[in-house]
This record gives C-alpha cells, structure tokens and sequence, in this order.
C-alpha cells in the first residue's frame, strides 16, 4: 500500500486559493450546526425538534438538490456558487439579527434552518463539480482528499471552537463570528479561474427529464451504481447518527453545549484522520473500483453506533463517536473519489446532485425518524436498532451485488 505526505494538488495555485477560502466556510458550516442545534434543544428540551432542524438544514437536498444538479449542468459554476454561498452567508446574519434582538422563537429559527438547507443544497453539489473545475484530472482523487482534510479538520476545530466561543463570549458573538467565516468564500471566488467544461454538451430538455437522463447513467454503471448503494445504506442508518448528537449531550450526557462541542469535534477528529489518510494513499496512483476499506470501516462504524448505544461511559462515548467520524470519512471520501473519477463534465452535476442526496437527504430522514423514535424509546435504544437494521442491510447489499456480478 502506497502512503505518501506529498499532496500534488496543492501545487496548483487555484487550488490553494479555493482551499484557503474554503477553510473558513467549511469552519462556518460546523460552527453553524452546534449553533441550530443547541438552540433547538435550549428553546424546546425535545429531541423530535432536534431531529426536526437537522431535517430541515439537509432534507431540502432531497427535493431541491436534483434540480440544482440540472442547473449547474448548465449555468456558470463560479457565479453560481458565489450566489448560493452569499445567501447562506446572509441568512447567518439574519439568525444573528433575532437572536440579538430576543426575536428568535423556534418557529422563525425552523424557517432560518430551511432557506440554509435549500441553498446549501446547492452549495453542496456546485463544491462537487466546482473542485474538477479546478485542478486537472490526474490529481483530482488528491485534490477531493484535500478538500476532505479542509472539511473535516473543520469538523474538528469547529464545534471546539463554536463551544469555546459561546463559553468565553456568548450566542450574538458566535453567530457573527459565524457570518465572516461564510462570507469568506464567494469574496475568495471571485478572484479564482474555473476552466471550460469538458465533455459533449447535451441536448437541454425539461428539468426532470434531465435529471432522470443523469440517474439513468448513475444505475447503468456498475460502479457508480454500487458506490451509490453503499451510500445509500450508510446515510440512512449511520449518518443520522451525528445528526441528532445534540439530544445525546443533553438527553444522555447532560453536558451542555461544550459537551456537544467536545462529542462534534472528536467525530472531527476521527474523520480529520480518515481523510488524511485517504490523501496519503491516493497522492500517487489512482485507485480503480471500490476499495475493500470502505466495507470494512463501514461495518465497523455501525459497530461503534452499538457501543455508543450500550454505554453510560463519557469516555467510551467519545471514542466510539471517533470511530465513527473515522468510519463515515473513509466512506464519504473514497465513494465520492470513485464516482468522481468516472465522470466527465456532461454528467458530473446531475449525477454528484444524485450522489449528495443519497449522503445528506438519506441522513436527514435518518436523523429525524431517530429523533422521533429516541423521544419514545430512548437515543441509547434508537441507535442500537438503526445499527442492526444498517448491517443487515450491508450484507444483504453484498450478497445482492455478489449475485448480480
């Protein structure tokens, strides 16, 4: 196995740029999810509205993120994603706004978390077909690491930091400190070249009927096809997970915000170490199909679910979340390197729209059956379920996959 710190995507001064800016607005995003979350939990005491507004900030990718993935197909990426991000950017500013002026109500905070979630949506899938855009295609399985590494060293120094900020300073701070963060990349993108498309551009239908041609391509693709389905298995009964970590550090825990900060973070960590080593390993040669560690870690972060489930233990709780930021990663990471490398220009935003629904919508309908289930059953008992359902349906995945070759 080939592990290299030499990170060739970096080279290219486009890239460092997007990188740098990049940083900054990956940060806002993590520091933005421990602030919707701990405020849902302050104004409600009830992990169905925890669930709720994780729904809210990745359910819209259900629905709008498909149709987003048609029009990046067609419109100017750059401009584009200058767009979304400023809204984004803008709508932080607004929370700040009513959470300053004591306006904020869960109702209004619900309807702040929704337009976030209908243009990160887009911002998702326009980062994914941006980043090609970008570097050239020999170095680009290293250039998505990279961008791996920008994310989740964010997942790290985020919540840590959005913790550490609302302790030592208060909400209003943090949630302005929030809005520089994210406006620090459409001001970046302004000043970086993004090169033409590639591949034959195709005949411009209805919306849909785009969209369904780009999931036409994804199923008949056996590679695609499969790195989609494990996808699918993992978001669904692993991802949500994360998601309703709030309701664990004060349902479970009782460890407040910091607590929250601490679990987020060290799910950070764990993917912080994944996707660095994901860098490592594809800095020089390109691998070819799904790689064998992608079952395995995703085996073994359900696993760790199970322990989370099963222990009262502070302690066994932040290194079975690290395992499972660990285990999330190297899936997330590599399935999406996989895909990537199978594209072209023609079809990467449709099918990379497909890609993020399946990473984030399935998770969002994860996270809120979770937080539904948790408020009658328990958290400790909802994740146990989530995990035996999620390897079931793994190895049920793999024997179907086996047959079908």
């Amino acid at each position: 196995m080939y592990l290299s710190l030499n990170f060739p995507s970096l080279k290219s001064g486009e890239f460092k740029k997007y990188t740098a800016g990049n940083f900054f607005a990956m940060n806002g995003i993590w520091i933005n999810r421990v602030i919707i979350g701990w405020l849902a939990w302050e104004l409600t005491n009830l992990a169905t509205w925890v669930g709720f507004l994780s729904f809210l900030l990745f359910a819209p990718t259900i629905i709008a993120g498909p149709f987003f993935g048609v029009v990046i197909d067609r419109v100017n990426i750059k401009k584009f994603a200058i767009y979304t991000q400023s809204i984004i950017a803008i709508t932080v500013f607004i929370l700040w706004f009513l959470y300053n002026f004591k306006l904020l109500s869960i109702y209004n905070l619900s309807l702040i978390a929704l337009v976030i979630g209908i243009f990160t949506s887009a911002d998702r899938t326009t980062r994914m077909t941006l980043v090609p855009r970008i570097i050239d295609r020999n170095n680009l399985a290293n250039a998505i690491a990279v961008h791996g590494i920008n994310f989740n060293s964010a997942r790290l120094i985020g919540p840590a930091l959005a913790g550490l900020l609302i302790q030592v300073l208060s909400f209003e701070i943090t949630i302005f400190i929030n809005f520089l963060f994210l406006i620090a990349m459409p001001l970046t993108l302004v000043s970086i070249s993004v090169s033409k498309k590639d591949g034959e551009p195709g005949k411009k239908k209805n919306i849909l009927l785009e969209f369904l041609d780009g999931a036409r391509f994804a199923i008949n693709h056996n590679i695609i096809f499969e790195a989609c389905a494990i996808t699918a298995v993992f978001s669904l009964f692993a991802r949500g997970t994360v998601e309703i970590l709030p309701a664990l550090a004060g349902g479970v825990y009782n460890v407040g915000p910091e607590g929250l900060g601490h679990l987020m973070a060290t799910a950070g960590a764990g993917a912080l170490v994944a996707a660095i080593f994901i860098a490592m390993r594809r800095s020089k040669d390109q691998e070819k199909g799904i790689p064998f560690r992608v079952y395995f870690t995703s085996f073994l972060g359900l696993l760790a679910i199970i322990t989370l489930g099963m222990s009262s233990s502070w302690s066994l709780a932040l290194i079975s979340i690290f395992i499972v930021g660990f285990s999330m990663t190297i899936n997330g990471i590599d399935l999406q390197a996989v895909v990537q490398l199978e594209l072209n220009d023609t079809y990467r935003g449709r099918v990379m729209s497909l890609w993020v629904v399946l990473v984030i919508g399935l998770a969002a309908v994860s996270a809120i059956f979770m937080g539904v289930i948790g408020d009658f059953f328990g958290i400790e008992n909802t994740l146990i379920i989530f995990s035996i359902l999620g390897i079931i349906s793994l190895i049920t995945l793999l024997l179907l996959l086996k047959k079908k070759l």
